[in-house]
């Protein structure tokens, strides 16, 4: 392709680094930019990746001290320069369609969306969660939503789940320009094979006893609390197994997860780590556990389902339509009744005492990532919704 027709895009998503975004992001531009594309990517100076690795692609980070305890008016206002400056590099750089990720409908999200759509920028959105999380329970004003789609070209969810719950909000945005493209998998840099007793001497995990993993950013809807419940009733049939949890709480109290450890009497059979993890540590979490768990009660689409996939690991997941898309039960995981402590346990137990069961497992979890997930196959996907979304197509 010549330069003068080589299509230019720009990629923004703010979050990057500061909450294992990161990982997600420089997989995805990194799948588009290997299809010839010309991509930009504008981040947080959180993100540090692109200074471990090489990546086809440029990486700039306008949104500078965004986060942290500052007041939030000055840091809104440090998100709108970078806002402003990441519009103004793109048209620079010659991008005529921007890539947004949305994972709030608010106000400084949509600064973004205004201030390249006055560029003339195309606009391709993929939209994680339709509701953010952080509201579960509650009710949601659907007003708020119509202003972004009227701004956005093309839409990309991750599920079938997804995109039935984004009708609910964007009525009458086009069916056609509304695209399935999943989660990619993760072994894009991290791919060196760890035993499990490698993964346990590095992490200073216990040797003689079963591990369940909780990985992730901890928000209400992940249903920490339900697993810890489910941990008491496993415990006392199986008192060799811990628990390890490990992510930061999200928009929910730890002392709420702590309080169910200290009734429950978990203190010595649980292993909390309430903290963010580098993400050349992650597969190190992975490798040491026998079984990972997603007890969640409601999600889009789960960066961890895919991770777990590609890790290999026997999975035990809540019976979510989302999940039903991935799981083939007893093939590549187990599924349980979607907040049901009693039923979570007892899966867990049955896979725990079923070695050659984990075995097929993990074989077929990682044959999933590889055949469903491939950042090759998103790459070529994403690029083609770039291309409806330059000639007008179906919105």
């Amino acid at each position: 392709m010549s330069e003068k027709n080589k299509l230019r895009v720009a990629m923004v998503e703010p979050i990057g680094g500061h909450s294992g975004n990161d990982f997600y992001d420089f997989g995805l531009c990194k799948a588009v930019a290997d299809q010839g594309t010309e991509l930009s990517f504008y981040t947080c100076d959180e993100t540090d990746l692109d200074t471990k690795f090489n990546f086809p692609f440029r990486t700039r980070k306008p949104f500078k001290n965004i986060y942290g305890k500052d007041h939030k008016l000055i840091r809104g206002f440090r998100y709108a320069i970078g806002a402003w400056n990441a519009a103004q590099d793109a048209a620079r750089a010659g991008a005529k369609v921007v890539h947004f990720h949305v994972y709030h409908f608010a106000g400084r999200e949509y600064l973004n969306f205004f201030l390249f759509r006055r560029k003339g920028f195309k606009v391709v959105a993929t939209i994680h969660d339709i509701e953010s999380f952080d509201k579960y329970g509650q009710e949601i004003d659907p007003g708020k939503y119509g202003k972004f789609r009227r701004a956005i070209d093309q839409i990309i969810v991750h599920s079938d789940y997804a995109k039935a719950s984004l009708k609910k909000y964007f009525p009458d945005f086009p069916e056609a320009a509304i695209h399935i493209v999943p989660h990619g998998d993760s072994d894009f840099l991290y791919n060196t094979p760890i035993s499990r007793e490698d993964a346990r001497k590095k992490l200073n995990l216990p040797m003689d006893q079963q591990l369940v993993l909780f990985f992730g950013q901890i928000k209400k809807v992940k249903g920490l609390d339900v697993l810890l419940k489910a941990h008491a009733i496993v415990r006392d049939q199986m008192p060799d197994v811990k628990l390890l949890v490990v992510g930061k709480p999200w928009k929910v109290e730890q002392e709420e997860f702590d309080a169910i450890v200290k009734e429950k009497n978990l203190e010595k059979d649980c292993i909390l780590n309430y903290s963010y993890v580098p993400n050349e540590i992650i597969p190190y979490y992975f490798a040491a556990a026998d079984v990972v768990t997603l007890p969640y009660r409601e999600i889009y689409s789960s960066g961890v389902m895919i991770r777990s996939l590609d890790y290999s690991a026997a999975i035990v997941a809540s019976d979510l339509d989302t999940f039903k898309k991935i799981i083939v039960e007893g093939e590549n995981g187990v599924m349980f009744k979607n907040e049901d402590e009693q039923d979570l346990a007892e899966k867990i137990m049955a896979l725990l005492k079923d070695e050659a069961k984990m075995k097929r497992l993990r074989i077929n979890a990682k044959k999933t990532a590889d055949e469903k997930f491939s950042w090759q196959l998103i790459g070529k996907k994403v690029n083609e919704i770039y291309k409806l979304a330059l000639n007008g197509s179906s919105n």
